[in-house]
């Protein structure tokens, strides 16, 4: 008897450490704003890190300083077109554009061999010399020694002091990859502005529920939000819909419906990276950003804080 209860006793530890290592993304890490740190990443340096050099300057209705640059992109994980791991790739796309505000998705944090087991958050932030919070929607467990945990997830960058930041966890069904949207509180020279960056489901259905969660966290702010993200839905698609009700799509300002994925050679380039604003910002320019350094295209956008200063209780909600 004592054999067969060791096959037993064997197969229960065994399914145990799966269902530890495949049920670890329930668990979260605290999203705090964490000061820009050196670290291992050392590019060759430009003096000059916050010079503008693509595209116009900010637009007239931006200049005395009501108004801001966001960028949002899905950086692959560091990965290119090409299929190579190249993050100063990344870090460089985005210094050209030199944004102001940063939403960033699929940023891995000693995540695995696809990433070098890279601390991505503190490599960005440390090349931008910017302030950062990061939430991860992955965490996974290295059961080599040294390897601790690692992380798959959102973050944001910033010009401006972070002062507060949430991870909202989206409803996931089981077995799928968990969803989550970070929140940042940031205090940008027209008054504290909300920045969320998120990455939604591949299940329609999913998305919609995702949306939803999404707005009535929106709706619980008080200050001029700004939502940044990976929306895996095309502009015309139910739950782009309910989020248009609420929200100003940036994108709609370019009626050329650029593109942000790369699907397939020769292949028209869907456009699934949103940025969206509340009643209390305008958007007076919006740009896809042309680059191979992952398999999504960088969105930019140039806003119009309205409400200037307002630190009062404002309406996000664009209508029923």
């Amino acid at each position: 008897m004592r054999k067969p209860m060791a096959g037993i006793l064997l197969v229960v530890l065994l399914s145990i450490l799966i269902m530890i290592s495949g049920n670890t993304r329930y668990l979260a890490v605290p999203a705090v704003a964490i000061p820009t740190a050196t670290n291992q990443m050392e590019p060759e340096r430009d003096p000059v890190l916050r010079q503008r050099n693509f595209g116009s300057e900010l637009r007239e209705e931006t200049r005395g300083g009501a108004g801001l640059r966001v960028m949002t992109y899905n950086i692959h994980y560091g990965t290119g077109v090409s299929g190579k791991l190249d993050l100063e790739n990344i870090a460089t796309t985005i210094r050209a554009v030199d944004p102001d505000i940063i939403a960033l998705q699929e940023v891995d944090c000693n995540y695995g061999k696809r990433s070098e087991y890279q601390d991505q958050p503190v490599l960005l932030a440390d090349y931008l010399g910017m302030h950062y919070v990061y939430g991860e929607s992955l965490k996974v467990q290295h059961f080599l020694p040294g390897r601790g945990s690692g992380y798959y997830g959102n973050m944001v960058l910033s010009r401006y002091p972070i002062v507060d930041s949430e991870l909202v966890r989206l409803p996931t069904v089981w077995g799928a990859e968990p969803r989550t949207a970070l929140k940042a509180i940031i205090a940008a020279p027209q008054g504290q502005i909300v920045v969320w960056s998120t990455h939604l489901g591949l299940s329609q259905k999913g998305r919609l529920v995702q949306v939803n969660t999404l707005l009535a966290s929106i709706d619980a702010e008080r200050y001029p939000s700004i939502v940044l993200g990976d929306f895996n839905a095309l502009p015309h698609s139910p739950e782009i819909r309910v989020m248009a009700s609420r929200l100003e799509d940036v994108g709609q300002l370019n009626r050329n419906e650029i593109g942000t994925f790369y699907v397939g050679h020769s292949q028209p380039m869907p456009r699934i990276d949103y940025i969206w604003l509340d009643q209390s910002l305008k958007a007076v320019s919006y740009e896809v950003i042309p680059s191979e350094a992952s398999d999504h295209l960088a969105v930019v956008a140039d806003v119009v804080i309205l409400s200037k200063g307002s630190q009062v209780e404002i309406g996000n909600g664009r209508g029923e």
